[in-house]
């Protein structure tokens, strides 16, 4: 169990370095919605804790995007007057911020669940989205192996601490933006901030996927075994994310002159 967890989410997150450095940010960010994270850590979770603490910790994962969508607009909106330092610590602390709220929202009435659909719909509707860049960009050593090591410390630090956090704050930090965080950070670093733009646009439309993937399971998993839930949970989120991709194409068209 121990190597699984120090290789699935690693290697999803090596595969998807790959992918954006082949196809660009806005690729990669609409990828990024894909639970190569959230899936892994809610599998373990649930492995370790039961199929109740799961269905509630899958749920926290649900309220969860609304911060990453959070973290990842408020980045992009502060490149336009800091440096990479402040843009995390700010956009951490707007993340954090909207964490705590989404963990008292989730022992409110039922109504509240739609609050992270809602953020979805807003941040594919009005986050604005630009021409995509055609420039070519040099990629440093040391990207894909620290997007790795994240992966795998994440994943160490939630399973291991799963119990002590609770269901909610588990499935707050489950929906972590780890992939969203290292996309917007080493974009913003190498290439600055239109490569952060394109990410986060990618990234407002590809997470309804994780979204599916969670929800899903949080519906699924009081009812049946652990298998089918999260085999139906997957091709939820494929669905989702094949839906995304007409509007993903579209965004990505050239304006016509």
């Amino acid at each position: 169990m121990l190597i699984l967890k120090l290789t699935i989410v690693p290697l999803a997150l090596l595969a998807l370095g790959i992918v954006e450095r082949l196809h660009g940010p806005r690729v990669a960010g609409w990828l990024a919605g894909i639970p190569v994270v959230a899936g892994p850590l809610l599998f373990f979770v649930t492995l370790d804790h039961g199929a109740a603490f799961g269905a509630r910790a899958a749920l926290g994962a649900w309220f969860g995007l609304v911060p990453w969508l959070g973290f990842a607009i408020s980045y992009a909106v502060l490149t336009r007057w800091f440096g990479w330092v402040r843009c995390t610590v700010l956009a951490f602390l707007v993340w954090l911020v909207l964490a705590v709220l989404v963990v008292l929202a989730q022992d409110g009435p039922r109504w509240l669940e739609v609050t992270p659909l809602a953020t979805f719909l807003i941040a594919v509707l009005f986050y604005p989205r630009g021409k995509p860049s055609d420039e070519q960009r040099e990629h440093v050593w040391w990207g894909l192996p620290a997007r790795m090591a994240a992966g795998a410390i994440l994943t160490l630090v939630i399973t291991r601490f799963a119990g002590a956090l609770g269901s909610h704050w588990s499935g707050v930090f489950t929906a972590f933006p780890v992939l969203g965080s290292i996309i917007a950070i080493s974009n913003h670093v190498q290439y600055g901030r239109h490569a952060v733009v394109e990410a986060v646009a990618g990234m407002s439309m590809g997470l309804s996927s994780v979204g599916s993937f969670c929800f899903t399971v949080f519906l699924l998993l009081p009812h049946m075994a652990l298998w089918p839930a999260f085999i139906l949970a997957l091709m939820a989120s494929s669905t989702a994310h094949a839906l995304t991709f007409l509007l993903f194409k579209t965004a990505r068209r050239p304006a016509r002159t």
